[in-house]
């Protein structure tokens, strides 16, 4: 008596039947290219809806002032629109950095989390976003006078005396002097981060002063105006002279 007849098994085949084989393959291959007409058709219908949909175009105004001009669907979220356009158009190095906001009346004006959460439905056909960045601006003289923070909207492209404008008619003071240096932001730079720092031309750029880096600030001095004592005292002079002259 066998193995095989004691426990009941019956041997299993090892032969080979290429005919079999072929006829697999060939069901494997029509499957594949019934799969492939589907989801060419499913494109197809996709094209389809997407065209019968509503959309608008909405521009984009690089960090480099390029506009761009793209068409979204309505139900898209402006969160979505923003992430997309980062990936697409913003450089690696910049995305932390950039931020995308509207222009108001020459200012920027960065868009809050209720309008992230919109969709662009809520926007009309052409409407306009910028992308900005913020710059850390310490004020003072670095000397006797505390050191206020200013955190500023920017562009690559504006340069310090853009900059130095505006601080001039926030701190109504008539001459301010730019630095920068790295430093972490909520430290007040002190008179000796001062005499340390890089000195910060007129044309200078945002770009060019690498202050969109982290920890890159702007140190901004109030120079005083200088009281011409010798002018001042020959006035008086002629104050006094005048009075006695008058007696």
């Amino acid at each position: 008596m066998t193995s095989t007849e004691v426990t009941g098994i019956s041997p299993v085949s090892t032969s080979f039947v290429y005919e079999d084989l072929i006829i697999h393959v060939q069901k494997i291959q029509n499957q594949m290219i019934e799969t492939i007409k589907f989801l060419d058709n499913q494109w197809i219908n996709e094209k389809k809806v997407r065209n019968q949909l509503k959309s608008r175009s909405l521009i984009f105004v690089d960090p480099y002032e390029n506009q761009t001009i793209n068409t979204y669907m309505d139900h898209e979220l402006i969160s979505t629109v923003f992430n997309k356009y980062k990936k697409e158009y913003v450089p690696k190095y910049l995305r932390q950095w950039i931020k995308i906001g509207k222009m108001n009346q020459n200012e920027i004006t960065p868009v809050n989390e209720c309008e992230l959460r919109s969709s662009v439905s809520k926007y009309t056909d052409g409407y306009q976003f910028i992308t900005y960045g913020e710059v850390t601006v310490w004020v003072g003289d670095y000397e006797y006078l505390p050191r206020l923070k200013v955190v500023l909207r920017v562009r690559l492209s504006d340069n310090m005396e853009k900059i130095k404008v505006y601080l001039k008619e926030q701190q109504k003071v008539a001459n301010i002097e730019l630095k920068s240096i790295v430093i972490n932001q909520n430290v007040k730079p002190n008179g000796k981060d001062w005499e340390d720092g890089t000195i910060l031309k007129s044309e200078d750029t945002i770009m060019s002063g690498q202050l969109y880096k982290d920890n890159y600030i702007i140190m901004a001095k109030i120079i005083k105006d200088k009281v011409n004592y010798s002018c001042f005292f020959l006035l008086i002079l002629h104050t006094v002279c005048f009075f006695f002259l008058e007696d």
